[in-house]
């Protein structure tokens, strides 16, 4: 899901900063808490705008404004008041549970009716709750479907000024095309449609998806990407007590203790399909906890769950979703083999999401619809129907728009086929292709021209110690040249060692699906060992925001060899041969130990072998490059590299082993942990610049890969182990604080550590510089932090424990990036 966040913010950007006036309308219901019953001619407010009106006979009101609302008021006599925070310029639902309160009047006492104050609700989804194991689809013995799912997004609330703007220039017609069909008129922009069939069993648990067909809106992208982002969203399963959306696990209204985190109250009583249906609403009972507000309908006779409408809580601590609503629908299906015997399976789905990165600018809507045909399930494994061993597979064939007309169980609506119009216009006009080439160009560094690309802009300048100003120009070919080979070179020169780096790269590949790439690449370039993050050396930002001294860097000449192989679903393996030659630079010197004179060059071969295993892990990208969408699971990665000796002038034989793993735990109301470990030990001797040396980050920005406050170059070791472990409590305490709540900051504690040991053999073979040392014991750094500040910034005291922390330079502020929902 980080991938759709990134996704939705990347095309926000540009629209960030169109501000416009905006109505504030707010709808709802009002509630007796414990009975449950609506309340009538209730007052309510917007303390601001001075607008006012009362609930009707159903406990129903609304109130508009296009000035500041201030806060929505409800008031009544014998309940106690509430005022709620509404967000300006956003049409939102709230529904209100008012606390019946006694009040005084000398020998006199007003008070609510206490002859209705039972909840009949209460008892009722408690019975649902506890046989709900028994109307569950995902715990049917065998099921499957058909399914059609369409994906949509549409830039949002784009006023009549801001489409008559200038700047459009000739792409002010698509505006033609606005809909109004939400709460906020959107413009329509991509459009993706799934065709697919799925199946799944118990015992032994399976699941699989066949992708039939797809298609993308004029190509933005592969149409397999839009398959591979609809399958990796996380479907919402009522059922279950923690629903994973948006990166982040919600309560569900059909929880086990759900009556801890929620208010049901009966609103009526129904016949649906000729079966008795309660139609209950429910709200949460406390704000700051990421929970849904809504309508459910149960069927009487089994207490399954028929349908349900909800949407994100107005107090939930969630980043750049303004709004978000769901329904689901069930339906009864007979068993296949038993006709007597039937289960609910799930029909239709809509979500709709509506993102922005402020309240008033510019947003999004993602809509993802669903509908659910040839339902089918039975009371035994099934034996026939699985296609290979993936989850996930996909048909080569591709369907014709008269075919695609025929396989739609309901055709598109207008705005979705207004959709494909628009975007072959737009693909058909020149000026298109110029503002898909700056796109281009901010995202990946290169201007494209033809068959060749230019770049990339953050490496083409930089400055440090050694070099003085560097200069480094990079060409590459693009994808009209070819999308299985891609051939690199660049050059670089520095004012101060007035000296040449180059270098070529190659990479080919032989098979996308499973993937099968081959690389070669020959270079002589500076380098920083030991320094790992989000910069590093000879990046325009590294300068900025370094911490440490850049004047011991390498020259490094190095030629490799490597091919990826996938085997199967998440299993990789990877073989590299590597032979480098490393000088010194600088501050950094290499020198022999009993004479104390300059050691010119390291000479090593390496044969590496690389084993990883993601289950059930996805990607999507482009023609070369992908980005995975992650997986439920731990990655866990082995690798074995042996040092040749004799092989090109190799110098040293030794063999290093690894083994490491990374996860993210959801733990529900309690946030989420993430851990990293990795252990490996050196055999043999090299010196210590082919060790390991305890990655640092050299700047202020905090890093997932390397220790925060170490300098480079302070620690060596061959054997260890390492971990890191963060506890993101999702404002577990700050929520529940009325001043700080409405920052939605959110807590966040780590601790990183290494134990090592260090054989001073090593050091027969090369001296260690002054400031370097061999690790033998711990070292660990630990952080607090405040994350969510502004929606994407991170602060993070960090403290290095092997120094007392009254010394200055034993802790430091470090500050990161993220855009998490």
């Amino acid at each position: 899901m980080k991938a759709l966040t990134l996704f939705c913010l990347v095309i926000l950007l540009p629209w960030s900063f169109m501000v416009h006036a905006q109505t504030t309308t707010v709808q709802g219901r009002v509630f007796d808490s414990e009975s449950g019953m609506p309340i009538p001619f209730v007052n309510v407010a917007l303390t601001a705008a001075g607008a006012g009106t009362m609930t009707d006979q159903k406990g129903a009101f609304k109130l508009s404004t296009t000035g500041r609302p201030g806060r929505l008021s409800i008031s009544f006599i014998g309940y106690g008041t509430k005022n709620i925070e509404i967000k300006r310029g956003h049409s939102q639902s709230v529904d209100v549970a008012l606390e019946p309160r006694s009040i005084e009047l000398l020998a006199a006492e007003v008070r609510p009716d206490k002859s209705k104050k039972k909840n009949p609700a209460k008892p009722l989804m408690q019975r649902a709750i506890d046989v709900k194991k028994n109307n569950d689809p995902s715990a049917l013995p065998a099921a499957k479907h058909s399914s059609y799912s369409k994906l949509e997004l549409d830039i949002n609330d784009i006023s009549e000024k801001q489409a008559s703007r200038w700047y459009w220039g000739p792409f002010e017609w698509v505006f033609h095309y606005l809909d109004s069909s939400e709460s906020r008129v959107a413009l329509p922009f991509v459009m993706a449609e799934i065709l697919a069939e799925e199946q799944w069993q118990v015992n032994p648990k399976r699941q699989q998806k066949n992708i039939i067909a797809s298609q993308l809106s004029s190509k933005f992208s592969n149409s397999k990407n839009a398959a591979e982002l609809d399958a990796a969203l996380p479907k919402l399963d009522v059922y279950q007590n923690q629903m994973l959306l948006l990166d982040r696990t919600f309560t569900s209204p059909l929880h086990d203790r759900a009556l801890a985190h929620y208010r049901f109250y009966i609103l009526d009583t129904l016949d649906i399909n000729d079966r008795p249906t309660f139609h209950l609403a429910f709200i949460p009972r406390r704000k700051g906890e990421p929970t849904f507000e809504g309508e459910i309908w149960i069927d009487s006779l089994t207490l399954g769950l028929q349908s349900i409408e909800a949407r994100l809580s107005n107090a939930s601590n969630v980043n750049f979703v303004r709004a978000m609503h769901w329904r689901q629908s069930f339906i009864q299906v007979k068993n296949r083999d038993q006709q007597e015997e039937e289960a609910w399976m799930m029909k239709e789905e809509h979500i709709l999401m509506d993102f922005s990165l402020t309240d008033r600018t510019i947003g999004a809507y993602l809509r993802r619809t669903t509908q659910y045909n040839n339902l089918e399930w039975h009371s035994e494994k099934w034996t026939n129907g699985w296609r290979g061993g993936k989850d996930l597979q996909f048909q080569s064939d591709t369907l014709t728009n008269d075919q695609w007309m025929t396989h739609r169980p309901v055709p598109l609506l207008q705005r979705e086929r207004d959709i494909y119009t628009m975007t072959d216009s737009i693909r058909a006009m020149p000026q298109w292709r110029f503002v898909q080439g700056l796109s281009y160009c901010l995202g990946t560094g290169y201007v494209a021209k033809g068959p060749l690309e230019v770049g990339a802009w953050w490496s083409a300048f930089t400055q440090n110690p050694t070099e003085g100003n560097r200069f480094r120009l990079d060409l590459r070919t693009s994808n009209d040249w070819s999308v299985r080979f891609k051939p690199k070179v660049f050059a670089a020169y520095g004012t101060q060692d007035l000296r040449w780096k180059a270098g070529f790269r190659a990479r080919y590949i032989q098979k996308k699906t499973p993937r099968t790439e081959f690389l070669f690449e020959i270079k002589r370039d500076l380098e920083q060992l030991g320094m790992l993050g989000l910069l590093s050396q000879g990046q325009a930002f590294t300068s900025a925001f370094r911490t440490d001294s850049v004047n011991s860097l390498s020259e490094v000449q190095r030629a490799e060899v490597s091919v990826l192989h996938e085997f199967g679903p998440g299993f990789s393996g990877f073989f590299e041969w590597r032979h480098r030659q490393i000088g010194a630079l600088g501050d950094l010197k290499f020198l022999e130990p009993l004479t104390a004179e300059p050691v010119e060059q390291l000479v090593t071969s390496e044969a590496s072998i690389v084993l990883r295993f993601a289950k059930k892990e996805r990607f999507v990208g482009g023609e070369f490059d992908r980005v995975s969408l992650g997986t439920e699971w731990p990655v866990l990665t082995a690798k074995m590299t042996l040092g040749i000796p004799g092989l090109l002038g190799s110098q040293y034989r030794y063999t290093r082993w690894t083994m490491e793993g990374e996860d993210e735990m959801r733990l529900g109301w309690w946030g989420r942990l993430e851990w990293y470990a990795q252990a490996g030990l050196y055999r043999g001797s090299a010196p210590f610049a082919l060790m390991e040396v305890v990655p640092a980050s050299g700047t202020i920005l905090l890093s997932d890969e390397a220790f925060s406050m170490i300098n480079l170059y302070e620690r060596v070791t061959d054997r260890w182990a390492t971990g890191l472990l963060e506890w993101h409590a999702e404002g577990l305490v700050l929520n529940h604080l009325p001043l700080i709540r409405k920052l939605k900051f959110r807590e966040v504690l780590g601790i990183r550590s290494i134990i090592g040991a260090w054989d001073e053999k090593h050091e027969a073979l090369l001296e260690l510089p002054d400031n370097t040392s061999g690790l033998n014991g711990t070292y660990t750094e630990c952080s607090f932090g405040i994350e969510n500040i502004l929606g994407i910034f991170r602060v993070d005291a960090v403290w290095r424990t092997d120094r007392l922390f009254d010394q200055r330079e034993s802790w430091g502020i470090r500050f990161g990036f993220s855009a998490e929902i």
